[in-house]
């Protein structure tokens, strides 16, 4: 890939010598490669990134999209007189003729940004407060986005958190059984098929206008949070390519989804999977410390079952994309998306299982919060 990747490199506008390029990450979706270059006997990072045509069915949106966020959030960044601004938020290296991205000769759609040095992800988080920063982070997302001008920015994966159309695309991949695969998750079926109510409750309360659309990142798994090496706190919010009109809820359960656990995604052992009170107390105090100001009352009120929902949904692709062969999500054994399916599933029931505890922390925290 060095070969390509040394031509795809001279398309952009960064000064200096290409010297090497590795895949980097662990995203499912798009390729993702760290690029070292010489400028003037420096060595500097960039990131380069193959936007995926397959789940991008319109990339030109997702960079326009992407542009629009990132400088939106830097103009106020640059009001709030915060340092390192470059560190805080993504920056987009144009293409040789100024424009965001390179489509190749092979049609694949490129873009390169600024690496960001001192800084890292994780899949599962080593310390507790990590959980509080990387909510923080994603409720001052949110807050910084709260006024981004008209027009709405597009939809880059029409409803991509629409669960009642992912729970009946589901079904029909099920009738069809094409891979002969639902046998091996009957187990998880039936638990889907037991509890797919979870998923009328949000639209009903959109329809209501009790709830508003708001501009959200929709993907907050924690490995989309860049954390500081040094002071450990969250640096920046990655992975823009679903900024799009959404609910803060969707935010917020996919942050407690992916953190409020200590395990893998595709974690095996079930028995580690577990939703863990003092994670999910930091995850809330956290977000409430950046996101309470702009919440409503439903919102807070609905937060615990944001968690669940979003888990369950995720839970609900990964099984879908299992019954139809692996077609979505990159996999790498056998039976991959139904041992992520099943880390959902479980995360759910052990979120049931605690809820009325969880609820009152949520109550007791937004109190203390609008009380100070």
């Amino acid at each position: 890939m060095s070969d390509t990747l040394a031509q795809i490199a001279e398309q952009f506008q960064i000064y200096g010598d290409f010297v090497s390029a590795e895949p980097y990450g662990t995203g499912h979706i798009n390729d993702t490669f760290l690029a070292t270059y010489d400028q003037a006997g420096r060595q500097v990072r960039y990131i380069f990134q193959r936007i995926n045509p397959s789940i991008f069915k319109e990339p030109l949106s997702v960079m326009e999209n992407v542009v629009r966020v990132t400088e939106h959030i830097r103009n106020r960044m640059q009001q709030l007189g915060l340092a390192e601004i470059s560190r805080r938020v993504l920056t987009v290296i144009p293409a040789c003729d100024g424009i965001a991205y390179y489509r190749c000769k092979a049609g694949n759609y490129w873009r390169a940004y600024f690496f960001i040095e001192g800084a890292r992800t994780y899949d599962v988080l080593e310390r507790i407060e990590q959980a509080y920063h990387a909510a923080k982070a994603i409720g001052e997302f949110q807050c910084y986005l709260a006024d981004l001008p008209k027009p709405a920015l597009k939809e880059t994966i029409p409803d991509f958190h629409n669960a009642q159309k992912r729970y009946k695309t589901f079904l029909e991949v099920l009738e069809k059984d094409s891979f002969n695969r639902a046998a091996s998750a009957k187990a998880e079926i039936d638990y889907l098929n037991a509890n797919a109510r979870l998923f009328d409750v949000f639209p009903g309360l959109v329809d209501a206008g009790q709830i508003p659309i708001r501009t959200t990142h929709n993907d907050t798994k924690i490995n989309n949070v860049m954390f500081d090496d040094v002071t450990n706190e969250a640096i920046c919010v990655i992975d823009l390519d679903t900024v799009m009109p959404g609910l803060s809820l969707y935010d917020f359960g996919d942050i407690v989804r992916t953190t409020v656990s200590n395990s893998e995604e595709d974690e095996q052992d079930l028995s580690r999977v577990k939703a863990e009170i003092p994670r999910f107390e930091a995850i809330l105090k956290g977000y409430l410390a950046s996101a309470s100001g702009f919440l409503n009352r439903i919102e807070v009120n609905h937060l615990v079952h944001a968690g669940k929902l979003i888990t369950m949904i995720i839970g609900t692709r990964f099984l879908t994309d299992y019954l139809n062969g692996d077609s979505y999500y990159k996999v790498h054994r056998t039976g991959h998306n139904l041992d992520r399916c099943r880390t959902q599933f479980k995360l759910v029931r052990s979120l049931t299982e605690q809820e009325e505890e969880l609820s009152r922390l949520v109550e007791t925290s937004y109190r203390r919060i609008n009380k100070d």
